[in-house]
C-alpha cells in the first residue's frame, strides 16, 4: 500500500468501491449471504449428503432434497442432453460440457470460495396460491443471494407427501 493510498478515507474507499461495477458486484452482494447455509451446502458438497430443506424466495416456497453441486451436475446432464440427437453426437457433447463443470469433493476445503448456488431435486416453487408449479418437483438451481429464509424439513402436500 502506497503512501498516498494509507491516507484515503473510509469515505473515498468506499466511493471507490461503489464506483467500480466488479467490486460493487463481488464486494457488497456477498454481504447479505447468510454463512450458515454457506457452510451447509460446502458440507453438502463435500460429503454427497442429502438433506430436505424449504427456502423463501421472493415471496415463494422453493422446497425440496438438498443436494451436492456434483450430483446436480450429473443429473443435469443426463436430463438436458436427452432433448438433443444422439446420431449426431450432439447429446454426447452437451452432456460431457456439464460434466466438466463437476469438482473432485477432495479439492473442496474448509478455505474454498464461498459457494454462490443452491441445488435441489424433487423441487417444488409454491406460489401464493399454495399450489405447487410442477408438482412431483424437479432439478433446481438457485442463487444463495436471493434465498430470504430458510427451514429444515420438506413442505408437504397431498402431491408429495
Amino acid at each position: 500500500m502506497t503512501e498516498a493510498e494509507s491516507k484515503k478515507t473510509v469515505v473515498e474507499v468506499v466511493r471507490e468501491q461503489l464506483s467500480d461495477p466488479f467490486l460493487l458486484k463481488t464486494i457488497w452482494d456477498g454481504r447479505n449471504v447468510d454463512p450458515l447455509l454457506q457452510s451447509i451446502i460446502n458440507t453438502s458438497n463435500r460429503t454427497g449428503n442429502n438433506h430436505a430443506f424449504t427456502f423463501t424466495v421472493g415471496g415463494n416456497l422453493v422446497s425440496g432434497i438438498l443436494i451436492s453441486a456434483n450430483e446436480y451436475y450429473d443429473q443435469l446432464a443426463i436430463e438436458f442432453s436427452s432433448q438433443f440427437e444422439t446420431e449426431n453426437g450432439s447429446a454426447e457433447s452437451v452432456k460431457s460440457k456439464i460434466l466438466e463443470l463437476k469438482q473432485n469433493p477432495t479439492d473442496i476445503d474448509e478455505n474454498a470460495p464461498a459457494v454462490q448456488f443452491v441445488h435441489l431435486r424433487e423441487a417444488e416453487v409454491f406460489t401464493s396460491n399454495g399450489l405447487p408449479i410442477a408438482p412431483g418437483g424437479v432439478l433446481w438451481r438457485g442463487k444463495i443471494s436471493s434465498i430470504d429464509g430458510w427451514n429444515v424439513g420438506r413442505l408437504l402436500t397431498s402431491s408429495n407427501g
